[in-house]
């Protein structure tokens, strides 16, 4: 049993602005970009830092990945648990959000693999994706969050997720028309670096601003399900046997210490416990044994 759950909305939450400050810094040593205000993906365009980037955003999607279908299972199992009126819209919005939520996972990692120096317009479906599903997917469990609650989350924790999910929906439409008329005026040479003799400057920093301010307010947004995950834990894999007939002969089996279930054609069921060798003499010389394995 793996406990200890919240620890993940905790390390997504230290991650996502570490993996940003570490390729930002390595960027403006560089001269790759500039001190003020350059883009996200920006600072993960040229030779080293985009490695990094690649990387460390790579990882940051699959913990996001993980932490959308652990919470997608908390819910459904919290309704299975706890039938109300509401479990079918509940269960709807549930399987929406994890659709949503791992679109976004996937517009993560295109953006970070596509850079925009080279296959701009895949990288700007991908960021596309990613910040549009991210805002999504915080509005969807919010919704959530306000029909389980007070079960599973407090009522402020429910008005903090509609607070995150308004400034994520004001700066994602901030960040895509600011940066459309940035780059309807700009007239320079290398939109990495952008200066104020380029045109556009001040769209361009309300652009990245917003952009910045989207990520860290979805990044708080996860970091809100760390304290209700502290009362859930994961159970590996359940396995059982059922499945075709499988015909061995009686010298097949032997004597053990666990407990066999053999299951014959007739579908009917008998436990053989810890059997001497002896005692096999009373099957016929061929049995049937079902051996179908159906993983939870």
């Amino acid at each position: 049993m793996l406990a200890n759950i919240h620890a993940l909305p905790v390390c997504i939450f230290v991650f996502i602005p570490f993996s940003f400050l570490l390729t930002y810094c390595i960027a403006v040593s560089l001269n790759h970009v500039e001190v003020g205000f350059p883009y996200i993906s920006d600072t993960g365009t040229y030779v080293p830092e985009s490695c990094i980037f690649s990387q460390a955003i790579n990882l940051v999607s699959f913990l996001l990945a993980v932490f959308m279908y652990v919470q997608y299972k908390h819910v459904e199992q919290h309704y299975r648990d706890h039938l109300s009126s509401e479990f079918t819209i509940v269960l709807k919005l549930n399987r929406w959000a994890l659709f949503v939520g791992w679109c976004g996972c996937f517009g993560v990692n295109i953006t970070a693999n596509f850079q925009e120096t080279s296959v701009i317009v895949v990288h700007m479906c991908g960021a596309l994706v990613a910040f549009g599903c991210a805002a999504i997917y915080s509005w969807l469990q919010t919704i959530i969050s306000h029909y389980v609650c007070p079960l599973l989350n407090s009522v402020a924790i429910a008005r903090m997720r509609v607070f995150f999910s308004l400034i994520q929906t004001a700066a994602f439409i901030t960040t895509m028309v600011a940066g459309i008329i940035a780059h309807q005026n700009f007239h320079g040479k290398d939109p990495t670096k952008w200066h104020e003799q380029d045109g556009g400057f001040t769209a361009h920093v309300v652009s990245t601003g917003a952009e910045w301010l989207l990520v860290m307010a979805f990044d708080f947004f996860i970091l809100t399900y760390a304290r209700e995950m502290q009362n859930i834990s994961i159970s590996s894999p359940k396995i059982h046997f059922i499945t075709e007939d499988l015909t061995l002969p009686s010298r097949e089996f032997y004597s053990s210490e666990d407990h066999v279930n053999i299951t014959t054609s007739q579908n009917s069921l008998r436990t053989v416990n810890s059997l001497p060798n002896n005692s096999y003499t009373e099957f016929e010389k061929e049995n049937v044994l079902t051996t179908h394995a159906i993983v939870h």
